[in-house]
């Protein structure tokens, strides 16, 4: 209890205690003097007070000054009882003093106000718990515990601001996109492993249209990391030469087709549509031109792309990496050539392709208007799209990590990334780096994983604890990993626990009894409590407040959620192609690349290097 509570119960008892003392000393002054018919009132001791000094009075002095003193000092002397203690410094524990927060501490902490950018945590005594602001929240549930009914919907169904969803199955997307609608947003869905092709389209190269080559090559890389990870105990050379190639192909096909702008730009025809040019670089086309179109292999494309003067836009970044690859022996090209090709094999697939040959979603402008972005996965795909999902991933954050909320007048809306089975896709290596400072930019996220030591898995034990730390809140179900419960336990904190030992001696007819006091150390929660948690509770640590033992607030036992989640979800649609040409294309930001002669007016880009060369 805090000092201010403890002064005002104070005060209140004191202001009791005198006017009970006021009847008291009124009420034995009656008694005393034997006028037992006089209404008691309590200004009765006053009016003998006031005539003590008249004559008829004065030999009853004594008698109503020992009223008034017993009257009035049995109160005090009891508000002193209660003064002296509340005074006292309580004496420090010797093991602690751990507890679970209560409703006090809950509203002391700002956790029982709801704002459009509140994420949804629990119950507590029937109150929901929000957190607002900017902190980001990790949520550590074992499968199966119910981490999507009571906290993917949940969320989904109340906080109002853009979210990027990652949704296996699709089952968020049904329960969910219907209210969202409603609530004013544009909803956006890529499935790209839909049978049907019911989904919007997602190509990553298309955030790269437009920026200067400089800056474009070091976001190729950063793809090529991602696609080409470091493999530990493996040769770094084949996954150096890899991530090479792949950036050299993709500047190359960057570079064609900036090259092809030009020429458009200066015959005064129209600039083509990144989204139906088959020119334009997508994961498939990269594939499909690194095998060497029409050439007889990938090495003599290479030749041609070299010797032939019609590719004299060709950056020397890019020459470079194609001279060094034409120079490798034959059996070492085709290994680092099939290298490069294994992730990307998977885009010869119609469906994939499909879905990421263009864009009909603009990650720049999730914090411009009200959207919901639901990605959804089928489960049997998840290790197969685990890359393409990191890329997608590092793609909206990196695109919304450049200027704050703020900054410019049409950024005005947070983004909750809600990443269920977060490990699913590896390391995200640009949230790892980059979530101690994404609040000023309004990026949060919603991370759910199975346990700690999965997420240890993908990101290492140094950096998936730093990751941890960073998120203001966690939501924990009953974990099933020991581990896992013995840190809980701590984090929770231990309390003194004090204990009464009596112990009985007999002897030559005498007994004695005596008493002995001790302190023990005892866990809030010991681990085996942790793990015996009822299905419908979950721990919550949130820095700055008690540890929070709440509820889990499953939406179909929600009337108000369960109203939401009823609303039909949304269809895919899709804009018809005079829309997408009406869309603003991005412009090339420098034609550095044209020959010295200026943009030339032929356009030999559609040709492959061999029909070029023979022409």
């Amino acid at each position: 209890m805090s000092g201010k509570i403890k002064a005002i119960i104070l005060l209140v008892l004191g202001l009791f205690g005198l006017v009970g003392g006021e009847y008291l000393a009124g009420f034995l002054t009656l008694w005393i003097l034997g006028l037992k018919q006089v209404p008691l009132e309590a200004a009765t001791y006053w009016q003998y007070f006031r005539a003590l000094d008249l004559p008829q009075v004065a030999p009853y002095v004594m008698k109503i000054q020992l009223c008034g003193a017993f009257g009035f000092g049995a109160p005090l002397l009891a508000w002193l009882c209660l003064l002296i203690p509340a005074l006292r410094a309580r004496p420090e524990s010797t093991h602690g003093e751990a507890r679970f927060a209560t409703l006090s501490d809950l509203k002391k902490a700002g956790l029982l106000k709801q704002t459009s950018q509140s994420i949804l945590m629990g119950k507590y005594k029937g109150r929901y718990l929000w957190l607002g602001g900017a902190q980001h929240v990790i949520t550590i549930s074992p499968t199966r515990s119910g981490k999507t009914t009571s906290v993917a919907i949940p969320v989904l169904l109340s906080y109002e601001e853009s979210m990027v969803v990652l949704d296996l199955k699709g089952e968020l997307h049904k329960a969910t996109s219907g209210w969202r609608e409603a609530l004013g947003h544009d909803i956006r869905v890529w499935a790209p492993y839909d049978e049907n092709g019911n989904t919007h389209r997602f190509n990553p190269m298309t955030t790269l249209a437009g920026m200067k080559p400089d800056k474009r090559i070091g976001e190729i890389q950063t793809i090529s990391a991602i696609l080409y990870p470091d493999q530990p105990g493996g040769d770094p050379f084949w996954t150096s030469q890899s991530r090479a190639a792949f950036t050299a192909f993709a500047s190359f096909l960057f570079e064609r087709w900036d090259q092809k702008v030009a020429c458009c730009i200066a015959s005064a025809q129209d600039i083509p549509d990144i989204n139906a040019s088959p020119d334009f670089p997508s994961f498939e086309r990269v594939l499909r031109f690194s095998s060497g179109e029409d050439m007889d292999g990938t090495k003599e494309l290479l030749d041609a792309l070299l010797k032939d003067s019609t590719y004299a836009f060709i950056t020397p970044q890019t020459r470079t990496v194609f001279g060094n690859l034409a120079g490798l022996a034959e059996q070492t090209f085709s290994s680092v050539i099939a290298s490069m090709q294994a992730p990307l094999q998977q885009f010869l697939s119609p469906i994939l392709a499909a879905a990421t040959n263009a864009s009909d979603i603009d990650v720049t402008s999730l914090r411009k208007k009200l959207t919901t972005l639901y990605v959804i996965i089928p489960t049997n795909k998840l290790d197969e799209s685990a890359k393409l999902l990191n890329i997608f991933f590092s793609t909206v954050i990196g695109n919304n990590l450049g200027k704050q909320l703020g900054e410019e007048p049409d950024l005005k809306y947070q983004m909750l990334m809600l990443m269920d089975e977060f490990t699913a896709m590896g390391r995200v290596d640009v949230w790892a780096k980059r979530i101690s400072i994404s609040a000023s930019y309004g990026v949060r996220d919603l991370c759910i994983v199975q346990s700690r030591a999965q997420l240890r898995a993908a990101y290492g034990d140094h950096d998936a604890e730093n990751f941890i730390t960073n998120h203001g809140a966690q939501i924990v179900f009953a974990p099933r990993e020991q581990s896992d419960a013995n840190q809980y336990s701590e984090m929770l904190g231990f309390k003194t626990v004090r204990k009464e030992h009596r112990n009985t001696s007999r002897g030559n007819g005498s007994h004695q009894v005596s008493t002995s006091h001790s302190e023990e150390r005892r866990a809030l929660l010991l681990p085996q409590e942790i793990k015996e948690l009822p299905a419908d509770e979950e721990l919550i640590f949130y820095e700055g407040c008690k540890p929070i033992r709440a509820r889990k607030n499953w939406f179909f036992k929600d009337k108000m959620f369960k109203e939401r989640a009823g609303v039909p979800p949304v269809a895919v649609r899709r804009k018809t192609q005079a829309q997408a040409q009406a869309q603003p294309q991005p412009q090339p930001q420098s034609m550095a690349l044209t020959t010295s002669g200026g943009p030339k007016s032929t356009d030999p880009f559609t040709e492959s290097p061999k029909r070029a060369r023979a022409a």
